[in-house]
């Protein structure tokens, strides 16, 4: 066959797609989803190459002033990262707690076929003011933050609207639900906490009482041989130091009693709870230390880490509330910090003055008068301790899911259906549950296991 043919053929074929296209105006929609965020105000927009399998994804910086009661005062600019389907699908907004990442796809997403915003907390990597003027880190100031993205982006997507995240995202999602409970349609938190005391007594009773005896035991004498074996144990994270890509300004000495303390918290909330993988009080200092190393978070004592997350501490020592390191079977074992405190981790200077009344208020609001919000959380995760118990002033509900830690999805749930059929009644929505795939919980464990200590702590701190 000849070139000529070839090219009469292609011919054919373009005057046939071009009789197929509709000659009707253009609708609302025909401006490109790029130009129509460039119209919006106080925004700089640019399309990244999506990281994420979204069709189009954008990394946008939003003006917000410093302090919402001042708007003609200092400002700062917050990172957006939206991922765009489709201007009429609903939208997944997910204020983080922390910092945002691109890559992020939430559950909620997928299940919805959703769009999706994703934003650092205020202070937080791509979220710090040129002045960290610490009294404006308040979750009623962030709320305002939310609530001007929300207000922006619904001139485009004004479709349904659901907020969702985890741990501390999922509470920063909940405030955001108190300040301005119409910005969203529904609201789903999973593993979020309301805290109310600085260290709340909660957790204590939780710790006191989960699991049976004999793992609660050995966790104990765990943390007590890792004490006793400190002159052995001492330089082995000194090596660790010294070989680690990141920078140290406190000493070994912390980092070991910081470990011990907190294991037992970490130990519910992240592991799998297998105690037979805990050495016992006869094992070697190195083998005591290489568990440490494998199921700690030692990262979190450089300078880098300690930097980032001085923002958080600020805010659980301020307004948001934390929980005690049980030290009562650990006296005269702890030497460099015989009182040891998160309060450790907050910004130097910063005035650390805590008001129950923040908590206690949104608390009362979210049993009263929040609406169409789901409560998950996990049997074993301490944090459930500080779990929101709707009343029957609402019509939010709470599953607590068996077994399970702080790491839970919706896929995971007994009661997974009671999600998908109460968010198709409040959203007036039908829901396809194979958007998720099947996989992707058992791909997702996958991960978290194969995770390094560094990326683990990161992990379960930033994921949605």
């Amino acid at each position: 066959m000849s070139k000529t043919f070839f090219t009469r053929i292609i011919f054919l074929l373009v005057i046939i797609s071009c009789s197929d296209q509709p000659t009707s105006p253009p609708t609302v929609h025909s401006r490109d989803i790029l130009e129509k965020l460039q119209s919006l105000p106080d925004l700089q927009v640019s399309e990244i190459t999506p990281q994420n399998d979204y069709p189009r994804q954008f990394e946008i910086y939003i003006l917000q002033p410093l302090d919402h009661n001042n708007p003609a005062g200092p400002q700062f600019q917050q990172q957006i990262f939206l991922s765009h389907r489709d201007e009429a699908a609903p939208m997944v907004f997910m204020p983080s707690g922390y910092s945002a990442r691109a890559t992020t796809v939430s559950e909620l997403s997928l299940l919805l076929q959703a769009n999706q915003i994703y934003l650092p907390h205020r202070f937080m990597d791509g979220a710090r003011p040129s002045t960290m003027d610490w009294q404006y880190n308040t979750v009623e100031q962030a709320a305002a933050d939310h609530h001007h993205v929300v207000e922006t982006f619904r001139e485009i997507y004004q479709g349904l609207w659901v907020s969702y995240g985890a741990s501390k995202n999922g509470a920063t999602a909940l405030f955001h639900r108190r300040f301005y409970p119409n910005d969203v349609d529904a609201t789903i938190a999973k593993v979020a906490p309301i805290s109310l005391a600085v260290e709340d007594p909660r957790y204590d009773v939780f710790l006191e009482n989960v699991g049976d005896e004999a793992s609660r035991n050995k966790i104990k004498q765990f943390q007590i041989a890792l004490l006793k074996n400190r002159d052995e144990i001492l330089p082995l994270i000194r090596n660790y130091m010294n070989n680690s890509p990141f920078h140290y300004s406190v000493t070994e000495g912390v980092i070991l009693e910081f470990e011990a303390c907190e294991y037992a918290f970490s130990f519910w909330q992240v592991s799998d709870h297998d105690t037979s993988q805990i050495p016992d009080s006869s094992s070697s200092a190195l083998e005591l230390f290489t568990h440490i190393e494998e199921a700690g978070f030692m990262p979190f004592y450089s300078d880098e880490y300690m930097n980032f997350y001085q923002p958080v501490f600020y805010q659980f020592y301020t307004e948001m509330g934390y929980y005690r390191l049980i030290t009562d079977h650990l006296q005269g074992l702890l030497l460099t910090l015989p009182n040891p405190s998160y309060s450790f981790f907050a910004p130097s200077g910063a005035a650390l003055n805590f008001n129950p009344a923040v908590m206690q208020d949104i608390l009362q609001w979210l049993q009263t008068e929040g609406n169409n919000i789901i409560y998950i959380y996990g049997e074993l995760d301490p944090w459930t301790a500080g779990a929101v118990e709707p009343t029957a002033q609402t019509n939010a509900i709470k599953i607590v899911q068996a077994g399970a830690n702080h790491y839970i999805d919706i896929a995971d749930l007994d009661q997974k259906t009671l999600v998908y059929s109460t968010l198709e009644s409040w959203l007036g929505i039908d829901i396809n549950e194979s958007a998720i795939p099947l996989e992707r919980s058992s791909i997702r464990k996958k991960k978290w296991d194969e995770l390094d200590a560094k990326n683990k702590f990161m992990k379960y701190h930033l994921f949605p």
